[in-house]
């Protein structure tokens, strides 16, 4: 078939007898299958950009397809054991704290067991080293010179009712609560089983001025924590504020029971069987093992 036949066929209403529009005709076809003949330059991939509700639809599949994704199981938290500390909530837990913080303290070393009582303002009040093997020196007792540092008696005294111990009696004492507060009542003059305001001081005085072993320390920690009243007062300087009703006497403490020292006080048995107590606010008191000489 020629390009004229074919003309013919595509183009049926072009008149044959007339050649310049049959020629124009085939000028037409030749110019169009060239052009459809011609390679096609490929196409490039769309990129689709998502906005708005789009890209948060988007999101929010990816986040849920994190979510519901199989990941390795959580650790399990292991029980707290026994020696773990107990949250600082009550009087009781502190006064617990403290009981398991003297029991774990190293063995003191030093010549003279140190105690110094101090006015809120920092000024002495008294102050006194007593060797291991009972002898003492003290300053600031009252009825003596000011500054004047001199050899006295090395017994202590277990609260205001007279009963007099020395280093031996101290070591002597009982480490279970309930017997070592029934032991400190018996030993006070006047004072029988159950009655629990007698024994009150020198509990007190255990755990703030005696040169006591630790487990007795720790023993009497826990007789105050068993105490109906005893109540937290808040943080303060030196540590946690507690106060101690019970019968006749309220005693307000600062203890600090990481390190099961009494830093403060506002009533304290004194060396000659007397109670010392602050005008207003707390005696502050420093207690411990020194190789210091008196001064």
């Amino acid at each position: 078939m020629t390009d004229l036949e074919l003309i013919k066929q595509l183009r049926s209403e072009v008149p044959e007898s007339d050649p310049d529009a049959l020629a124009d005709a085939r000028g037409r076809l030749l110019t169009t299958m060239d052009r459809t003949s011609a390679p096609r330059r490929p196409r490039r991939p769309r990129t689709v950009r998502v906005t708005g509700l789009a890209a948060a639809a988007v999101a929010l599949t990816a986040a849920v397809a994190v979510v519901i994704a199989p990941g390795p199981p959580a650790p399990v938290k292991p029980p707290a054991s026994a020696g773990a500390a107990l949250p600082l909530t009550s009087a009781k837990n502190i006064l617990l704290m403290a009981a398991t913080s003297a029991e774990r303290a190293p063995q003191d070393s030093g010549t003279y067991w140190h105690i110094k009582q101090e006015s809120e303002n920092g000024r002495l009040r008294e102050e006194s080293w007593t060797t291991r093997d009972g002898r003492r020196w003290s300053r600031g007792m009252p009825g003596r010179e000011p500054g004047v540092v001199k050899e006295d008696s090395a017994t202590f005294w277990l609260g205001p009712e007279n009963a007099e111990v020395g280093m031996e009696d101290l070591k002597a004492l009982p480490t279970d609560p309930e017997t070592l507060k029934q032991r400190l009542t018996e030993t006070q003059k006047g004072g029988g089983p159950g009655e629990l305001d007698i024994a009150f001081l020198p509990l007190v005085s255990l755990i703030a001025e005696l040169p006591a072993p630790a487990d007795v320390r720790a023993a009497a920690f826990r007789a105050l924590a068993s105490l109906p009243n005893v109540q937290r007062l808040g943080a303060a300087e030196g540590g946690e504020a507690l106060t101690i009703p019970d019968g006749k006497w309220e005693i307000k403490l600062v203890v600090d029971p990481k390190t099961s020292r009494v830093t403060r006080s506002n009533l304290l048995p004194t060396a000659d069987g007397g109670l010392s107590g602050a005008n207003k606010g707390f005696i502050k008191l420093t207690t411990g093992w020194t190789d210091q000489l008196p001064q």
